[in-house]
C-alpha cells in the first residue's frame, strides 16, 4: 500500500466526520437540537485522539441550512510556519434528504458558474445545476463568509467526501475569487477532495487545475460516484479488459457482478448515466487511483439478504463509496459510526401500538447511552438503553396505516441505515 501523507489522512478523517455527521432523525427534531447533536458528535471525534486528527483539531463552527440538506464546519488545526490554519468541510449526500438526492441527479442541465469577484472569462465555465444548488445553499444560506472575515485564516482547507468533494470545487474556487477580489482575507486555499461526482464541464476542470495545480483529487477505483458524471456511462462496455466490478474469473478477481451492456447491472448504470441529457463533464486532475493494485479490497462475501445481482452490486457501491472504506485504503484510523441494527424482535405488532420491541446491534459492538429510537417518522412510545449497550427496549408507537416500517436508531454520529434487518410490521 503506498504511503499516503499525514495531511491527506487528516483531510480524509475531516470530510469523514462530516460525512457521518448526525443525520436528522427521522421522527423530527427542533433546529436547535439538531444542530447540537451535529456539535456534539464532531467536537467528540476530533477529541479522539486515536484518529489521524490526533486531538489536534477543534471545532469552530458549523454551519446547517434550514432545510438541513447542506452542511459545512469549520475546525481549526495547529498553526503551522504560515500562521493559522483551518479547514473548511463539506458534507456530502445525506440519503433520506430529496434536496440531496435532487443536488446529486439534477445533471441534465448545465449552468454558467460565475461566483462574485471573478474576472471575466470566456467561455463561461458551466457546472450541472444541481451542483449550483448545493452550491447556493452554502454561500447564500449559512454566514460561511462571516465566518471567514472574523477567522482570516493563513491556510483554509477545502475538504469534502462525495457531493461534498463537489461542492469543494466550487467553494474553493468561490472563495478564491473573494480573496483575490479583496473580500476575504485567506493566505491560501487548498483543496482536497475524495469520492467526488464531477461538477462541470471541461471549461470549468481546466479553471480549477489552473488556479489549484497542487490540489489532492482522491478516488477509490471501484467507486462508482467518482465516475459520475465523467465516465460513468462506460462503465459496462469496459466489463472484458477492465470490469466493474471484476468476477472471479477476472485478473485480479472479485466478487462480482460484472457490468455489462446486456446484463441488469448494466442497465441500472446506462439508466443513471442517461441523467445527464447528453451533456459531457470533465473532472479535475485526479490522483492514481485507490485501491487499484494487485489485491483489491473489496465487500465479500456479500452480506444478506442480497437476492439478485443489482442488490449486490449496490452492496458493493456503498461500500467502497464509504468513507471508513476510504481511510483503511489510505491506511487511516477509521471513524467511528451509528451502531447498525442487526435485528428487531418480535417483527409485528398492533396498529394501536404498545408493543416492546428488542433492538439489537451486531455481535461485539454496542448502543450508545444517547440513542433514541423511532419507528418510521414517529418516535417510539418510549424506549432504554441497556447499561452495557447491548439492546435497546423500544414501545412501539400507534400508526395509522397498516404496513410496514424502518425502525431507526439516532445517535450524536447519525441514524441508522434503513434495511431489512430493522422492519416492523404493524397489523390489526
Amino acid at each position: 500500500m503506498p504511503d499516503y501523507s499525514t495531511t491527506t489522512k487528516i483531510m480524509m478523517t475531516l470530510a469523514a466526520l462530516a460525512s457521518d455527521a448526525a443525520d436528522p432523525r427521522p421522527s423530527g427534531e427542533k433546529r436547535e437540537h439538531h444542530i447540537a447533536r451535529i456539535k456534539q458528535g464532531i467536537t467528540t471525534q476530533l477529541a479522539d485522539k486515536d484518529l489521524a486528527t490526533q486531538g489536534q483539531w477543534k471545532l469552530s463552527w458549523v454551519g446547517l441550512t434550514k432545510d438541513g440538506a447542506n452542511l459545512a464546519y469549520i475546525a481549526q488545526g495547529p498553526n503551522d510556519d504560515s500562521g493559522t490554519v483551518y479547514a473548511l468541510v463539506l458534507r456530502g449526500t445525506v440519503m433520506d434528504s430529496l434536496v440531496d438526492q435532487l443536488e446529486d441527479l439534477q445533471v441534465g442541465m448545465l449552468v454558467p458558474f460565475h461566483p462574485d469577484g471573478t474576472k471575466p472569462m470566456w467561455p463561461l465555465p458551466q457546472i450541472s445545476l444541481g451542483a449550483m444548488v448545493a452550491y447556493g445553499a452554502i454561500v447564500s444560506n449559512t454566514d460561511l463568509k462571516t465566518q471567514l472575515a472574523q477567522l482570516k485564516p493563513d491556510t483554509l482547507y477545502v475538504v469534502g467526501h462525495s457531493l461534498g468533494g463537489a461542492m469543494a470545487t466550487t467553494i474553493a474556487l468561490y472563495l478564491q475569487q473573494q480573496a483575490s477580489a479583496g473580500m476575504l482575507s485567506i493566505g491560501s486555499i487548498r483543496p482536497y477532495t475524495f469520492a467526488a461526482p464531477t461538477a462541470g464541464d471541461k471549461t470549468f476542470a481546466a479553471w480549477f487545475d489552473t488556479q489549484f495545480p497542487s490540489a489532492v483529487c482522491i478516488y477509490n477505483k471501484y467507486d462508482v460516484v467518482p465516475t459520475a458524471w465523467a465516465t460513468l456511462a462506460s462503465l459496462p462496455e469496459n466489463w472484458q479488459k477492465n470490469p466493474f466490478y471484476p468476477g472471479p474469473d477476472s485478473n485480479p478477481p472479485g466478487p462480482g457482478p460484472v457490468a455489462k451492456p446486456d446484463n441488469a447491472v448494466g442497465q441500472q448504470i446506462a439508466s443513471m448515466a442517461g441523467n445527464t441529457n447528453g451533456n459531457v463533464y470533465v473532472q479535475p486532475t485526479q490522483q492514481p487511483p485507490l485501491n487499484a493494485g494487485p489485491s483489491p479490497v473489496f465487500l465479500e462475501p456479500y452480506p444478506e439478504p442480497a437476492d439478485t445481482d443489482v442488490d449486490k452490486f449496490m452492496q458493493q457501491v456503498g461500500f467502497q463509496h464509504w468513507s471508513n472504506t476510504y481511510l483503511k485504503l489510505l491506511g487511516a484510523p477509521q471513524v467511528p459510526v451509528v451502531v447498525p441494527i442487526a435485528s428487531v424482535s418480535p417483527t409485528s405488532g398492533h396498529l394501536l401500538g404498545g408493543t416492546s420491541v428488542t433492538i439489537l446491534p451486531p455481535k461485539g459492538q454496542a448502543f450508545t447511552p444517547d440513542s433514541v429510537v423511532d419507528f418510521g417518522t414517529v418516535a417510539a412510545k418510549s424506549h432504554s438503553v441497556a447499561s452495557d449497550g447491548s439492546s435497546i427496549t423500544a414501545v412501539s408507537p400507534p400508526s395509522l396505516l397498516i404496513g410496514t416500517v424502518d425502525i431507526r436508531v439516532t445517535n450524536i454520529y447519525g441514524t441508522t441505515a434503513a434495511g431489512p434487518s430493522d422492519q416492523f410490521t404493524y397489523t390489526l
